[in-house]
């Protein structure tokens, strides 16, 4: 890490305002555009604004996070030769002069480009997912991790939690979001290009061609590469796990990067299990998916504590109708605290739920639902009880019995419904939704 007074220095000889310096100093220590906006109170318009004067102002110039990249090459070059000069001033014994150099060295080999990765600065519980993670891909050494879960359950806010925890273990971090749907040969590029520190490269058309050569980067360097937002690949309207048109080489390149020996480690972030993940995970191997469930009562109580709300014993029950989903915790606990004056007990007795900006989440995963998934979801969610599976053949006569499990499979895979037992001794296993998607359901979809 470049210090701040070398930094400022630097900017300062390139007449770089201090407008400018308000982004250039967060952009160095891995913000985001978003981020950086958002501690400045601006548009992220006008922070890629004055991101682009200072790139002219170092005459640097490329395409998005390349020409971040060579401005870090830049000041990290022009960092390690003042280093240098200052060795011998200080008269050091000649162990420890190469001792610190070659610590130098090893610091300014650590590249990182963090993306749109959001801050991670209010966190709550997760110790033991932490810990599991931290487990699989350190000691472990594992090739491929996905972090599962529902919309607003915490995946991305975990995943940089965890990145920043490991990151000194790392010679590369790379955080990448596919929420603006990059193609797989535009995602590859960008990484390699990156990998390469620049160099120029000719790079193969040919995606397996491309595969290849970004796994012989993660033979060479210890990379941690994380990959946001994947379930925006998936197609709507199909049962789970199946690419859009034009994204499938996705697929393929988790199955290669997950069967390839290498040292580095690709985590993704998905509402949905990807069918290689689900393919090529086992209890013993180096393709791994943690589902993550909901906070715990005492973690999910902060959430409500913070938003200054009263009522502390119906607390959880908005957590337990919430499934400790934080998202759609802060949603309702900001509408109690604006309406009901923050008293949960005032509006627990409603036995309702306030969705907000929670909606268009849910919105997002029921779009992507097949037609027959609907119709079970829309089912369960009419039932007071849970139903077994011979129920719902009564109340949906019209397909057969194995289309039946195959949906009630991937619903299951995407975490929308939930299995019971009647007894400890009933072998039938029994189907139901949770209380926060059945009043989505019987709200936004019931005659639908």
């Amino acid at each position: 890490m470049i210090p701040e007074y070398f930094l400022k220095n630097i900017a300062t000889s390139y007449c770089v305002s201090q407008r400018e310096w308000d982004v250039l100093f967060p952009s160095m220590e891995g913000k985001s555009t978003k981020a950086i906006a958002q501690e400045l109170d601006i548009s992220e318009v006008l922070v890629r604004k004055r991101l682009s004067d200072i790139y002219k102002k170092f005459h640097i110039i490329g395409r998005g996070p390349v020409k971040l990249a060579k401005l870090q090459k830049l000041l990290i070059t022009e960092y390690q030769a003042s280093i240098q000069d200052a060795i011998p001033s200080l008269n050091l014994e000649r162990e420890k002069e190469k001792a610190l150099v070659k610590t130098f060295e090893r610091n300014s080999l650590q590249t990182q480009d963090w993306g749109e990765a959001p801050q991670a600065s209010v966190f709550y519980g997760r110790k033991t997912e932490l810990r599991t993670l931290n487990q699989w891909i350190l000691p472990n050494n594992c090739r491929l991790v996905a972090l599962l879960g529902m919309g607003g359950i915490g995946k991305t806010t975990l995943a940089v939690k965890l990145a920043k925890q490991i990151q000194d273990k790392f010679e590369f971090i790379i955080w990448r979001s596919l929420h603006n749907q990059t193609s797989p040969q535009d995602f590859l590029t960008d990484i390699i290009t990156f990998l390469s520190k620049q160099k120029k490269i000719e790079l193969p058309s040919d995606i397996n061609e491309k595969i290849s050569l970004l796994i012989k980067y993660l033979r060479q360097h210890r990379c941690l590469l994380v990959l946001d937002d994947l379930e925006i690949m998936l197609r709507s309207g199909d049962r789970f796990g199946r690419y859009e048109q034009g994204y499938e080489d996705y697929g393929l390149l988790l199955r290669r990067v997950g069967e390839a020996e290498h040292q580095s480690c690709l985590l993704l972030c998905s509402q949905e299990k990807p069918r290689e993940i689900y393919l090529l995970e086992s209890s013993k191997g180096l393709v791994k998916s943690l589902q993550l469930e909901g906070l715990q009562i005492e973690d999910a109580s902060k959430i409500l504590h913070e938003q200054g709300l009263t009522g502390e014993k119906h607390w959880k029950t908005l957590i337990h109708y919430a499934k400790g989903n934080p998202f759609a915790l802060k949603i309702v606990g900001a509408t109690i605290k604006d309406l009901f004056n923050g008293n949960a007990a005032e509006f627990a007795k409603h036995n309702t739920w306030v969705f907000g900006d929670f909606r268009t989440i849910l919105d997002e995963q029921w779009n992507r639902l097949s037609n027959l998934e609907k119709q079970i979801m829309q089912c369960l969610a009419s039932k007071a009880k849970a139903v077994c599976l011979s129920k719902l053949k009564t109340d949906i006569p019209e397909v057969s019995t194995s289309e039946l499990i195959e949906a009630l499979a991937s619903l299951k895979r995407r975490a929308l419904i939930e299995t019971s037992h009647q007894n400890k001794d009933d072998s039938e296993t029994f189907y139901y939704v949770e209380f926060l998607i059945k009043k989505y359901i019987l709200k936004y979809h019931h005659n639908s």
